[in-house]
């Protein structure tokens, strides 16, 4: 601190004494009633040594210059910690300017063909693919398309130190070729033959658009204060690498998290082990009940909460050591490595729940207790993130660890005497205890030329049917929920629930968190219950054009998890299930597959970007359905993408 108080008022005082010393004085009048004073006749002996030669003239300015450069390095270093801590820890990236109104954004257009997705696999135990196939076929086929977005994310400056943000997208993932007018092969065409009639408009309640046209997706606010930065709304929420919370903002994401948060970014404090950021946040989740405005009802007033005892609420803090984008800089021009780590805590909790409402929301009633269900919910989540420089070296990696106790779970299942009426079942308690992680390394062989690199990625395993992405796939199909649960040999089913199975395990990388371009992100979702091995390339051909390589393995963590797995019956009853449907588990191989993927992205400099994506995977046996003989299909698939970003 003193060395960056010297430094300022150095900073501050050299050039104005640099400016006394270098310009001459302007001679004032002498009294014309007062004679000057006779000058000496000779001059002080020390005159003649102030009087330097040219060289030493020369030296001291060049390390007057090099200190004076030093010093601004470190003043610039010390203003960037609060703008390079904000950044990384999801709040303001910089400070807002005086212009009132700011627009950021991008419109892009991409086109995707997938090809055997489904792998040729047929039907897993349930009765599913592994991906749709196109009407009128049960394996293979090739699905084409491109859609559109824009997205607007605007920033009002309302002072030097408040501003509101937001995000707003247009036509979100829009097919080119939907919205079709009602006058393209209609009956009610004018034209003679309807299919030279077509247009594109929206409509209300259009039955081939999935979701409205505006969308408006986060606002906030931001307000810096004298001791850190406030920050209120509804905003985007990242960490670390992003398998746990990722807010998606690269040009062709589809996924992003976004929390309804009140958080308060403190300045870097001073440490023994250097300068921490401090972020205290409180995340609601949910709010359960809503009551409408009493006086006028839905739609009019403001709706507000029937109940406090449903609420889950999220108390978190984020903690972490950063080094400035200088710092980094200056340390490896030294030869020294960077290292940054931090923290990011979670305690959730939840007491009670009204599923109907979920179902029914303001068009059911929920003034009988006996709608709730006690969940007596908590979990606490630990993420720990580090990176560590050091010459053409990084090395960064992110683990997570989630602990908690969900008080009693429950599934819908059919009416015996209605099948269309849906009644809800218990499963009883259930355990949380996952666990994932991610390390990332890269070389760089040939300086801003080529990096070449590896990651490794662990997302820890249930051993119950499927991967557990999709949970409730089939809730609300069977009279019992026994019944609804999926046999083993199915790609996808909720990870409890089983005889003696009171307990979820397997991890879930988020959605936004990129791997490939198949199987993780086309096939399955997320990752989840397996391993992947991931080296990669990077080729900076020409300014502003990369290629991109990566060859990806993937294995899953139980054999049980996998449409490979087969569910032998025993003559011997089971408590719980008299059939014994789930005692045994014979096949289930771990292999699931192996993807080369690449991808060449060309950024003009000027706003335009475009990018081509090619891969294949090949799969293996663990994604073969069951005793399915029959070989498996490769897939392929074939993107590209057109931005235009402001």
């Amino acid at each position: 601190m003193y060395r960056l108080q010297a430094a300022v008022v150095a900073a501050l005082l050299t050039p104005a004494v640099a400016f006394a010393q270098s310009t001459p004085s302007a001679p004032s009048p002498a009294p014309k009633a007062t004679p000057a004073p006779a000058a000496p006749a000779t001059a002080p002996s020390g005159d003649a040594e102030a009087e330097l030669d040219p060289k030493t003239r020369a030296a001291i300015q060049r390390a007057v210059e090099k200190a004076k450069d030093d010093l601004r390095d470190e003043i610039r270093a010390e203003m960037q910690v609060a703008q390079s801590s904000a950044e990384f820890m999801g709040t303001v990236a910089e400070g807002p300017k005086l212009q009132f109104l700011e627009l950021n954004g991008y419109f892009r257009v991409r086109g995707q063909l997938k090809n055997d997705f489904d792998l040729h696999a047929g039907t897993d135990a349930s009765g599913f693919t592994l991906f749709p196939t196109p009407p009128g076929r049960t394996k293979g086929g090739t699905h084409a398309d491109a859609n559109m977005r824009l997205r607007v994310e605007p920033t009002l400056n309302i002072s030097e130190h408040i501003r509101v943000r937001g995000q707003i997208d247009i036509l979100d993932n829009y097919v080119l070729g939907s919205s079709t007018s009602q006058l393209f092969n209609s009956d009610h065409s004018p034209f003679p033959v309807p299919f030279y009639g077509s247009s594109r408009r929206l409509t209300q309640n259009d039955p081939t658009a999935d979701r409205a046209a505006i969308l408006p997706k986060r606002a906030w606010a931001e307000v810096q204060t004298p001791v850190g930065l406030l920050s209120f709304g509804r905003m985007p929420s990242s960490w670390g690498l992003g398998i746990l919370a990722n807010a998606g903002t690269g040009l062709d994401d589809d996924f992003g998290d976004t929390e309804d948060r009140i958080q308060f970014a403190l300045p870097p404090l001073d440490t023994p082990i250097g300068k921490l950021s401090l972020v205290p946040i409180l995340d609601f989740e949910s709010e359960g009940v809503l009551d409408p405005d009493p006086h006028f009802g839905l739609g009019v007033g403001q709706p507000f909460d029937a109940t406090q005892a449903d609420d889950a609420r999220t108390y978190a803090f984020k903690i972490a050591r950063l080094d400035t984008d200088d710092e980094i800089r200056r340390k490896l021009d030294a030869g020294q490595s960077s290292v940054n780590f931090g923290l990011y805590y979670n305690y959730r909790t939840q007491g009670w729940v009204y599923p109907d409402w979920q179902k029914l929301g303001y068009s059911g009633t929920f003034t009988d207790s006996s709608s709730a269900v006690k969940r007596s919910s908590y979990a606490h989540v630990f993420d720990l993130w580090g990176r560590w420089l050091l010459g053409r070296w990084k090395v960064e990696a992110e683990a997570v660890g989630i602990y908690g106790n969900i008080g009693e779970t429950f599934t819908f299942v059919q009416d015996p005497n209605d099948p269309t009426l849906l009644t809800r079942q218990s499963l009883g308690r259930v355990l949380l205890r996952q666990w994932g992680g991610a390390l990332n390394t890269e070389f760089q062989a040939l300086p801003n030329k080529l990096m070449v690199g590896g990651e490794l990625g662990l997302a820890s395993g249930d051993s119950a049917p499927g991967f557990g992405n999709v949970p409730d796939r089939l809730a609300g199909t069977a009279t019992t929920a026994d019944l609804a649960l999926p046999a083993y040999g199915s790609a996808e089913g909720p990870q409890y629930g089983q005889p003696g199975d009171r307990s979820i395990r397997n991890f879930r990388f988020n959605p936004a968190y990129r791997v490939d371009l198949i199987l993780w992100r086309g096939i399955l979702g997320n990752v989840t219950d397996a391993w992947y091995l991931r080296p990669k390339v990077r080729w900076d051909i020409l300014p502003g054009l990369i290629l991109d390589g990566a060859l990806i393995y993937s294995q899953a963590m139980y054999g049980s998890s996998t449409p490979n797995a087969v569910a032998a019956s025993t003559t011997a009853p089971v408590a719980g299930q008299a059939d014994g449907r789930y005692t045994l588990v014979k096949g289930g191989s771990k292999p699931l597959g192996i993807e080369a993927d690449g991808r060449l992205t060309l950024n003009s400099g000027e706003g335009f970007s475009a990018w081509g994506e090619v891969g294949f995977f090949q799969p293996f046996d663990g994604l073969r359905m069951g005793t399915d003989g029959s070989a498996l299909g490769r897939a392929w698939a074939l993107n590209f993408g057109l931005a235009a970003k402001f």
